[in-house]
């Protein structure tokens, strides 16, 4: 069955293709475009941003490169000027010249070393001997020398140039050339930047950076220094791209050089010897940024995290000159950005959804008033498909066309009531429901058949008028055709008094034998318990069960819906043989053992019925199984013992029985009617042989 809609859907949706959809697609697009836009401009402020936040880190390292080299210059010049005590103000000066240098240094191929460096809490903190008031500290480490012994001399100012009182040496085996910044700037002859380590003595993140120094076109030595990445940290953190956003610069290994967040840099382990890495990061969002690092790297990319907020990553790597695989990594939430903007447009839409839900309940209303009176045409259509044809209230609608609809609907209800007189209904049901046109022919089916007639019929007739007759015929019929039609059989035809029945066309019964039978059973009663009627009919009733053809038979021009076939003649002769043995019930054997055990039956006789060659077995319907009184089955069982021994040519013996049956159901001519055979083939044996089929012939 197609998908359909009712009439109010329609014009809803009507309304909502052609008002609604527009409105909302300027709604739509409109959100979009200032979104994209505003999108847009987002990814250019976080790709100017990580330009910025690059290029200074960058120029972090390049101006403490630049101080580095003015000193590798001088001591290039003069090296011994280096290993002098004077050489301190040209080390405090380099290293006052940019707040992030932690320490500068010379050291030389012989093992000299000569240091100026800031003391701050966390030195004081590491050694006991730093006096309390020490801000700069300056020192050297002797040479090595054949048969001495090492010696670091240290010596504390509060201010520079003036001393504190507090100096001390002592012994050791610290080799600055075995530092992995000086091996690299002696391999490679040039600037090295070495990697990202914690400082024993502060616990804090730095990083050592070496220039070579030579004399002579000869490798002397090298100058170096230590700087303190939280000051990368702190300019991260000053120059956010917005309130709520974080900047991240890491390694290819995943350790974080610096942060704006600084806890994301605390050490990890409890020695705090371990870099801080992005697998440390337990901040869902964070994670999932982290993880889309890659493709932020290519574009700048949107994600939403569990708790449906929107975010933006973009990465960018150092230039390879830089000489270190790092990079940059900004999030930002991007209603930190286009918030305002979303807000705007969720004003804007309840607007417009505002005004659409007024204009859809103004159409609502007035659609539904049509529909309701389309529904209800469209409801008598349903009944007139099922030949419910009962009349209703008329509807009156202003709409002319609804109005006239109407009335028509009534019209055709009104036909095919008086059409539904003359046809199955079942069979009008069924050409409604296919929309098609009878036409002639049947089809193979195999059907229970019922025929029944009323006995005494024309004695009866003669004491009536022709209108009382009548009367009494449409009683009869009608409690009839109710027993039939209430276990789903189609009246056929009405033969003056005779009715024909078929179970299992035109709809199909699964069980249409157990039917055919209950129905006769019905109906019997029904007549038992209608006392008080205009007349006390009694039927008789022949069923039988086979395959038939079933369907339109006639010619073009008029035809009539029947079954044909030898189950309905046999079915026919059955109804008329109750007259014989005085029973109001009588069935085929097929019929019989089609039904299993559900009933109690009586095996009446084996006959040869007018049109047949053959003897057929005929039953009487007693009642269902368990509701059929003990006195009967008692009569029911002594006339088959008598029928068996007659078959099997034993008069005598048959002729006991049946008069123990007759003994037990007073008047019962079956088994009068036997024992009368019984006697008779005492005196003269049948000619077609004790088992044969009885030469009594139907009339």
């Amino acid at each position: 069955m197609r998908f359909q809609l009712s009439f109010g859907v329609v014009t809803l949706l009507m309304f909502s293709l052609f008002a609604v959809a527009p409105l909302l697609g300027i709604l739509v697009y409109s959100y979009q475009e200032n979104e994209r836009s505003a999108l847009a401009n987002l990814e250019r402020q976080v790709n100017r941003n990580m330009a910025e936040t690059q290029q200074a880190s960058v120029e972090l390292i390049d101006s403490v490169a630049r101080n580095m080299a003015i000193v590798a210059a001088v001591t290039a010049a003069n090296p011994r000027q280096l290993r002098a005590d004077s050489a301190n103000n040209l080390l405090w000066h380099a290293l006052i010249d940019a707040d992030h240098i932690d320490a500068i240094y010379t050291s030389f191929e012989d093992g000299y070393h000569r240091v100026v460096s800031r003391i701050d809490a966390d030195r004081r903190r590491s050694d006991p001997l730093i006096p309390g008031n020490a801000n700069w500290h300056a020192g050297y480490i002797d040479a090595y020398a054949p048969g001495a012994a090492r010696v670091r001399h240290r010596t504390f100012y509060a201010a520079w140039g003036e001393g504190t009182g507090n100096a001390y040496a002592e012994p050791t085996k610290l080799d600055l050339r075995q530092l992995p910044h000086y091996m690299a700037a002696k391999a490679s002859g040039r600037f090295a930047l070495g990697e990202p380590a914690i400082n024993p003595d502060t616990g804090s993140l730095v990083m050592s950076l070496g220039t070579p120094v030579f004399s002579g076109g000869a490798f002397v030595g090298f100058v170096g220094t230590n700087i303190t990445l939280a000051n990368i940290s702190a300019y991260l953190d000053e120059h956010r791209l917005s309130a709520n956003s974080i900047t991240l610069i890491y390694d290819q290994s995943g350790r974080l050089i610096a942060a704006s967040h600084r806890d994301l840099m605390v050490p990890r382990n409890a020695a705090k010897e371990a870099l801080p890495s992005l697998n440390d990061i337990a901040d869902p969002t964070l994670a999932q940024a982290i993880g889309l690092r890659d493709q932020a790297v290519q574009h700048p990319h949107l994600f939403t995290d569990k708790s449906g907020q929107q975010f933006i990553v973009a990465g960018k790597p150092f230039p390879s000159q830089f000489g270190k695989d790092w990079e940059i990594l900004t999030i930002s939430p991007t209603d930190d950005f286009i918030g305002g903007l979303k807000e705007t447009n969720r004003d804007i839409a309840a607007i417009i959804i505002l005004i659409i839900a007024i204009e859809l309940l103004f159409i609502g209303l007035v659609s539904r008033n049509i529909s309701r009176r389309v529904s209800a045409i469209t409801g008598e259509f349903k009944d007139i498909g099922q030949f419910n044809l009962s009349s209703t209230v008329p509807l009156r609608s202003i709409v002319r066309e609804i109005a006239s609809l109407n009335l028509s609907i009534e019209s055709m209800k009104a036909s095919l009531r008086s059409f539904g007189h003359y046809v199955p209904k079942d069979l009008v049901r069924s050409l409604l429901a296919d929309g098609q046109e009878a036409t002639l022919g049947g089809e193979r089916r195999r059907l229970s058949l019922h025929f029944s007639d009323i006995a005494n019929f024309t004695a009866i007739s003669e004491g009536l008028s022709p209108e009382d007759l009548v009367e009494a015929l449409k009683e009869y019929f009608e409690l009839m055709t109710s027993a039939i039609s209430d276990e789903g059989g189609t009246v056929d035809k009405f033969m003056g008094d005779g009715i024909m029945a078929l179970y299992n066309a035109p709809s199909a019964l699964p069980d249409h034998a157990i039917r055919a039978c209950q129905s006769a059973l019905n109906a019997q009663h029904r007549l038992s318990q209608s006392a008080g009627q205009r007349v006390e009919f009694r039927a008789r009733i022949g069923l039988g069960i086979g395959d038939v053809v079933v369907g339109n038979m006639g010619t073009q021009e008029r035809f009539a819906y029947t079954a044909l076939g030898d189950a309905v003649n046999l079915a026919s002769r059955l109804e008329g043989l109750n007259k014989v043995y005085g029973t109001s019930i009588m069935a085929s054997e097929e019929l019989r053992d089609e039904t299993g055990n559900v009933f109690e039956w009586r095996r009446l006789d084996r006959v040869a019925v007018k049109g047949r060659q053959q003897g057929t077995v005929v039953y009487e319907l007693l009642g269902r199984s368990g509701e059929v009184a003990a006195s009967r089955l008692q009569a029911r069982d002594a006339y088959e013992q008598g029928l068996a021994c007659l078959w099997a040519g034993s008069v005598e013996e048959a002729s006991q029985h049946f008069q123990a049956a007759a003994a037990l159901r007073p008047g019962d001519l079956a088994a009068d009617t036997l024992l009368e055979r019984a006697e008779r083939y005492t005196l003269a044996p049948p000619e077609a042989g004790w088992s044969g089929t009885e030469v009594m012939q139907q009339k």
